[in-house]
């Protein structure tokens, strides 16, 4: 399958990638090119935002997987910048699913995160949710993704598409796992936990390119899905078991 993903260099991308080259011909569109990709992995500098080199980065293509999000605020680290964060998270969006529908593309993936639902009073880790929650998030990054589960929710009903929503926790690359590397914020990995002590299991970036795989191959309108690799927990992933046959292999 031919894959444009969009924001391709940044964190996750550079998770997803190596599981996805094997099996996809992936194009990447991305101001800056992807570091360590995988031989054949094409890049196309630019942005989304562009709507010249956005259009010519879809030529061809079956599927586009979003990936971009805003950086980091220079003023306030580690936090969200506030318009980076809107302009990445939201407007790219939209620019990118109404670009797909313009090149035909009929398949699109975004890749959220479960940063919809709010880290407090009670921790994430130990929340009680599936897809059938309503968001709850206030914060910059929170409030921005679930604006951008909202564009594609109207794409997919005003275009006809085929979008999938992959909220994720935690991913991390497999050589460090169980343990969440996020470098532009931790030096070193750390452990996420639950309230009472026992290790959440990050989501493991094989893990996570399996999802992405299975999500770049559904048809059928709109769908949300739960992606992370905490066995045990509140947060199911029962939805991604039988709507994409997902299930986390690390955990």
């Amino acid at each position: 399958m031919r894959i444009l993903m969009v924001g391709g260099s940044g964190y996750v991308g550079s998770l997803m990638l190596p599981g996805l080259a094997g099996g996809h011909s992936i194009r990447v569109l991305d101001p800056v090119a992807p570091v360590g990709a995988p031989e054949g992995v094409v890049h196309v500098a630019g942005s989304a935002l562009d709507s010249g080199v956005l259009a010519g980065a879809l030529e061809g293509v079956d599927v586009v997987v979003h990936a971009a999000m805003g950086r980091r605020s220079d003023v306030h680290w580690p936090y969200p910048d506030l318009g980076r964060s809107f302009e990445v998270n939201v407007a790219s969006v939209y620019a990118t699913l109404a670009a797909a529908r313009e090149a035909g593309v009929r398949r699109a993936v975004l890749i959220s995160s479960l940063s919809v639902f709010a880290d407090g009073p009670v921790a994430l880790a130990d929340r009680v949710l599936d897809e059938a929650v309503e968001p709850d998030a206030s914060d910059v990054y929170g409030v921005s993704k679930r604006l951008a589960e909202q564009v594609c929710r109207i794409a997919a009903e005003a275009y006809g598409m085929s979008v999938t929503v992959l909220r994720l926790a935690w991913p991390t690359p497999d050589a460090v796992w169980p343990r969440w590397a996020l470098p532009v914020v931790f030096p070193e990995p750390v452990q996420v936990r639950f309230a009472d002590g026992r290790p959440f299991f990050a989501l493991a970036a094989s893990d996570l390119a399996a999802a992405v795989d299975a999500a770049v191959r559904r048809v059928g309108g709109y769908e949300v899905f739960h992606i992370h690799g905490g066995s045990g927990s509140g947060l199911s992933t029962e939805k991604a078991r039988v709507g994409l046959g997902w299930v986390a292999r690390y955990g």
